[in-house]
């Protein structure tokens, strides 16, 4: 598990880790890194699907949270969160994080992870951006969110140049912002939308090699704009549906989770589940739920909840007040099974 933080001075850290409260199993000193009081480390030698304590001490401040291990790769159960948009409106912002908090306090299987759609803040090459709306202490609910729970995003537009989204995101991309990685039964391919993806680019390939080669049966992408969803802002993302759209299909993708548009909606295409989870804190839009392959629109702050069990996933979208907005199961899709 990578932990990272931010310090507004210049200082060394002590992190320590454990099984409880006493973070005894480990401890490490570090140092700053880059021009802006950053300090990471990665925890290793961590076991699945276990709880796990940390501490990290800078001068006379402590923080003290905790984190749920992944399943192990064997597993064939697993749990996430996914929502995103959560620019412009940090108040709004904070409650959804609240609300998934409390999905995870009630069903620890979901607390090890959530998968981000991007537009994280409203001016991501802005630091005062990052300061108001992300690690602002007036959210306190998202600030534990961010302790508590890994966050996987992909770059949305919002982010612009993406230079300070992979400054507090490191995640281990591939080339320019994308990258991919295993939780459990389950393989996520994270798309970067701002560098080409269309059919012939490097991304594509990439993509193509990647969906090939993972042996895990259930498959998701992430990405910021829709290639289906239900108009009211931002039109459908025409490389989504002309090529992203073929590789789902061919290589057994259960879910596309997008953003973009600010509300929540669902569209089904040839098998494959087209999630718009845009209701994280950005204002809302009205979605028209007669838009093509739309079978769910709602103009709600939201998060959703994925549930995999065996060759089930259970799905519910689930609003800020506690109501489902949408729900649905399926099974892995049979192009999972097949050889290629």
């Amino acid at each position: 598990m990578k932990v990272a933080w931010q310090l507004d001075r210049t200082d060394t850290c002590r992190l320590a880790w454990g099984t409880d409260a006493a973070c005894a199993a480990g401890s490490t000193r570090t140092v700053e890194h880059g021009a802006d009081h950053q300090h990471a480390f990665t925890i290793t030698g961590l076991h699945p699907d276990r709880t796990v304590f940390y501490r990290m001490i800078a001068g006379a401040d402590t923080f003290a949270a905790s984190f749920r291990t992944a399943p192990s790769a064997a597993a064939t159960r697993a749990c996430f969160l996914a929502y995103g948009d959560t620019r412009s409106q940090p108040e709004i912002h904070d409650r959804v994080a609240e609300a998934m908090l409390a999905a995870a306090a009630a069903d620890p299987c979901l607390r090890p992870l959530v998968a981000v759609v991007g537009d994280l803040v409203g001016d991501g090459n802005s630091e005062a951006a990052w300061d108001k709306e992300f690690f602002s202490p007036s959210v306190p609910h998202l600030r534990k969110l961010l302790a508590e729970i890994p966050y996987a995003s992909c770059m949305g537009n919002h982010e612009r140049s993406g230079a300070l989204y992979a400054k507090y995101f490191p995640y281990p991309f591939h080339a320019a912002r994308y990258w991919s990685f295993d939780y459990g039964p389950v393989h996520f391919v994270v798309v970067d939308q701002f560098t080409d993806f269309a059919a012939g680019s490097a991304q594509y390939a990439w993509m193509q090699a990647d969906l090939t080669s993972t042996g895990k049966r259930w498959r998701f992408v992430v990405l910021h704009e829709p290639g289906w969803s239900a108009g009211g802002g931002h039109a459908n993302n025409v490389t989504v549906q002309r090529d992203i759209q073929p590789l789902c299909w061919r290589y057994g993708v259960a879910v596309v989770f997008a953003g973009h548009n600010h509300y929540y909606a669902r569209a089904e295409v040839d098998g494959v589940e087209h999630v718009t989870t845009g209701g994280g804190g950005a204002p809302l839009y009205a979605p028209d739920p007669h838009a093509a392959h739309v079978v769910a629109a709602t103009r709600a702050y939201h998060y959703c909840a994925v549930r995999l069990d065996g060759d089930t996933l259970s799905f519910a979208a689930v609003s800020v007040a506690g109501d489902t907005l949408d729900a649905f199961t399926m099974g892995v899709p049979a192009a999972a099974s097949l050889p290629r």
